[in-house]
């Protein structure tokens, strides 16, 4: 079973006792731990980023609050190139289409108002 990490650094969270409550820091960067960005019901794009249907999440998704439903998640660290990475594949995909972003794309039926067929028109590829 993994452990519980911190939101903002990866680390390790075993030390920290619980429950997790709108004191508690992290040990190696001093963010607060009971705060949206750290919670099971955290989806960011869904309506208030909160995936909890009678939760009223904050505006301040990266700060303590006193919000019932909080659940720590186990897997809420993403390293900052894992963000980027992340946000260039779904504008990618916002684009092109899911497929493309899958790299399932074929000259087949080649459409000329298609963004991706503009795009390989101009770099003849």
């Amino acid at each position: 079973m993994t452990e519980l990490a911190c939101w903002n650094c990866g680390e390790s969270l075993a030390d920290v006792p619980g429950p997790i409550t709108r004191h508690s820091n992290c040990p190696k960067c001093f963010e607060v731990l009971h705060c949206c960005r750290m919670c099971r019901f955290y989806a960011p794009g869904r309506p208030q980023d909160c995936e909890h249907d009678r939760a009223e999440p904050p505006v301040e998704k990266e700060g303590a609050n006193f919000c019932e439903y909080f659940a720590p998640a186990l897997e809420t660290f993403q390293s900052a190139d894992g963000q980027r990475k992340d946000a260039a594949k779904s504008k990618f995909a916002a684009l092109f289409g899911e497929e493309e972003a899958n790299g399932d794309h074929e000259d087949v039926d080649k459409d000329p108002d298609d963004p991706r067929s503009k795009l390989d028109d101009l770099f003849d590829d």
